[in-house]
């Protein structure tokens, strides 16, 4: 169980309305209250559900043509997410292994984005997003259609002539949380999951849009994500992560919410 602080969390939104009034949406119905005596005392519920699937049962790109998929996903456990194609897993995003070995009560939401700068005959097929928080999964999926697609499967020569391959393109974030809430004291790993050529750097900055360098407690891991330690009260607020090329940038915003634990 915990103790929201739901004042406090208002205060916060009246600067972040959009980002807080989606939160707050689904906070209230992924928890749910335990007795009429305790009114902010929530047990948060061990389920995993898609809340955001990706943009139709059907979409069609033609050959060269550039294509994004999105899928979101609420959990607790956080959950990870994962795509496949035609059931063969494509991408290899890391769970939040710390966070589930612990079980500490936390909550995120996350998201997903599957990147294809070059739609070629070969990415002709199903596709779907699985999000699984160690315990539940849940999935959702799209086809997509090539319609120029008969008779134009390129060699490397026609791929690279074309640019097709080992072109410069600007960076994307993949995998990261939008929110997440975790009780105070707890370590915590904010994704930012990347993709670019050339490899992007990746920037993070903190509630007062101030860069944070690695120190005691902010530290920036191999793979782009923030890890902070033993998360207070005034650690709450929104942070970026930002990814940047020569040819462009991307960047993402992840609310953290630390929690009171009740006794």
């Amino acid at each position: 169980m915990v103790k929201l602080l739901p004042v406090l969390l208002t205060t916060f939104c009246l600067h972040h309305l959009v980002a807080c009034r989606r939160l707050s949406d689904d906070i209230e119905n992924d928890i749910s209250p335990i007795g009429a005596a305790a009114p902010y005392d929530f047990r948060i519920l061990n389920y995993v559900r898609i809340t955001q699937p990706p943009i139709s049962p059907m979409v069609s790109r033609k050959i060269g043509q550039h294509l994004e998929l999105h899928c979101e996903a609420m959990g607790s456990p956080p959950p990870t997410i994962q795509w496949y194609k035609d059931n063969m897993k494509i991408t290899e995003n890391e769970s939040f292994d710390d966070n589930i070995i612990n079980r500490t009560p936390s909550i995120a939401k996350v998201s997903s984005r599957l990147v294809i700068n070059h739609v070629l005959v070969r990415h002709q097929g199903f596709y779907h997003c699985e999000a699984d928080n160690g315990d539940h999964i849940d999935k959702a999926g799209t086809n997509l259609v090539v319609p120029n697609a008969h008779g134009r499967e390129m060699n490397l020569t026609e791929l690279i002539k074309l640019k097709f391959v080992g072109s410069h393109h600007q960076p994307r974030v993949t995998f990261w949380a939008s929110a997440y809430m975790d009780v105070i004291g707890a370590d915590v790993i904010l994704p930012c999951k990347h993709v670019g050529n050339p490899k992007p750097d990746v920037l993070w900055f903190d509630i007062n849009n101030k860069e944070i360098e690695n120190d005691e407690r902010f530290s920036i891991l191999q793979e782009g994500e923030l890890k902070i330690k033993s998360i207070n009260w005034e650690d709450m607020g929104m942070y970026t992560c930002m990814v940047r090329n020569s040819v462009g940038q991307d960047a993402i915003e992840t609310f953290l919410y630390p929690m009171q634990q009740s006794n």
